[in-house]
């Protein structure tokens, strides 16, 4: 019954070739890509077994491909994003062979190469920044409320795996329901809670800067029964939907985030951004000294449960650097490294891809990162202060990199959030690229008539 993973695939086909790639990227892909778990697959006898995720977009990749790449540019970020997946593909190839890396050759094809590719193709360059962010949003604010089904009944695993899990057999039964402080972490579709922290995060990000661009209307018309205005109720519902999952890396990164956009939200960003520089010398510096004390501690001997995860952490770093050294350019593979017995799970995800991946894989994703970051935030603090206030994209899309980068330090990147970290990436490099071209057109606004064929001269008589 798994060959149901095909649906997806055929809807966004018949979309992107009876309308276009764009209206099934945003009506097809988003809703399948943030609502259908990727733990679902289709298990194909001696082929790779395809999620819906990966037939939905590589069904309109090849649509885009016949239709002529509309939209594509070519860019240095272009290199990094190719190195890195080919990176991943020689890595795990060397190390245990095409039968056994099949699967995850298909993966990194359909989770960073085509998400990046389609990203930057065909949101700026087709004006469709706005439409792309609410899709996400609409998507998530759905996905809140069947998520809540796990929050509310303490239920052992969610509305998705109850529903979706007698199709696939035994897949996906592997994530049951975590707790802490005695309160179930909502997980959605997302597989683990906190890689659902950081796809609800993420998209409260968006809305809020949906909701300072004005870009929603406050009453629709067939929403007039609404107590608050429309804007408002996405907002709380995302921050409610990032809540639930109880998780304390995405949520402290999303503070750190909000600080960061307060350069964005006023016209005196300048005089922000020293102060933040200098609160981080004056209290970033010993709040590190502080940390670095309060992790490399024995977890055995840890005060609370916050500090002796906070340890375990630590641990990691320090028992598995020299194992990764060893095979220092491409790594170990990803199942292949030597585990350390008191600690199998690697909850870093920059130490588990030098490990995985070696050096290659981990500094072509620190490029990726640091570049991006960078160009964001020089872009952002070099344009005209964004009216109204808060509706600049580039800070916006700069602290969804610091939640990211920030949470990933906790967690791997697995399931939903590596596909959305390259969609981000080729958005942000389209709006770099095509900022100047779309900033025109908002500023000319229709073209002038053209003047008329002929001219006649009126003669009274």
């Amino acid at each position: 019954m798994s060959i149901i993973i095909l649906i997806p695939g055929l809807i966004a086909f018949y979309y992107a070739l009876t309308q276009s790639p764009h209206k099934a990227f945003l009506k097809v892909y988003i809703p399948v890509l943030l609502f259908i778990p990727t733990y679902y697959t289709w298990e194909v006898p001696a082929l790779p077994d395809p999620n819906a995720q990966q037939v939905a977009i590589l069904a309109i990749l090849g649509v885009w491909f016949l239709r002529g790449t509309p939209g594509w540019k070519f860019s240095f970020t272009d290199l990094l994003v190719f190195g890195f997946a080919l990176t991943l593909i020689y890595s795990e190839y060397s190390n245990v062979g095409y039968k056994e890396s099949q699967n995850f050759i298909a993966n990194v094809i359909g989770a960073v190469i085509a998400p990046y590719v389609l990203a930057k193709a065909l949101i700026e360059p087709s004006g469709l920044r706005h439409q792309f962010a609410k899709s996400i949003v609409i998507v998530l604010s759905v996905v809140t409320i069947f998520a809540l089904f796990q929050t509310v009944t303490k239920a052992d695993f969610t509305l998705w795996q109850k529903v979706l899990g007698q199709f696939f057999g035994g897949q996906g039964w592997e994530w049951p329901t975590q707790y802490r402080w005695g309160l179930p972490r909502a997980a959605g579709p997302f597989g683990h809670a906190i890689l659902a922290g950081i796809v609800m995060v993420v998209g409260y990000r968006i809305q809020r800067w949906l909701q300072w661009s004005q870009a929603w209307p406050q009453r629709p018309a067939k929403l007039q029964w609404l107590p608050i205005s429309l804007p408002t109720l996405l907002t709380l519902t995302l921050f409610v939907g990032a809540f639930i999952t109880l998780v304390r890396g995405p949520l402290s990164g999303a503070v750190v985030a909000a600080i960061i956009l307060l350069i964005g939200k006023t016209k005196k960003r300048w005089t922000i951004f020293w102060t933040l520089a200098a609160l981080f010398i004056i209290v970033g510096i010993p709040a590190i000294s502080w940390f670095i004390n309060y992790a490399s501690v024995d977890p055995a001997l840890a005060k609370n449960e916050n500090q002796q995860t906070v340890a375990y952490r630590w641990q990691l770093i320090e028992n598995y650097v020299d194992i990764a050294n060893k095979r220092f350019l491409w790594g170990w593979g990803r199942m292949t490294w030597p585990k350390v017995p008191s600690q199998p799970s690697i909850d870093n995800y920059y130490l588990l891809i030098f490990l995985q991946h070696g050096m290659m894989g981990l500094g072509l994703l620190l490029a990726l990162l640091l570049t991006m970051m960078t160009r964001l935030f020089a872009h952002a603090m070099l344009q005209p202060v964004a009216q109204p206030l808060g509706s600049s994209l580039g800070f916006t899309l700069f602290s969804i990199y610091i939640v990211i980068a920030w949470s990933i330090a906790t967690v791997w990147l697995g399931e939903q959030t590596i596909y959305l970290l390259f969609l981000l990436l080729g958005w942000s490099e389209g709006y770099l690229l095509f900022y100047n071209q779309n900033l025109q057109k908002a500023t000319t606004g229709l073209p002038a008539a053209p003047p008329p064929k002929f001219r006649f001269r009126r003669v009274l008589s």
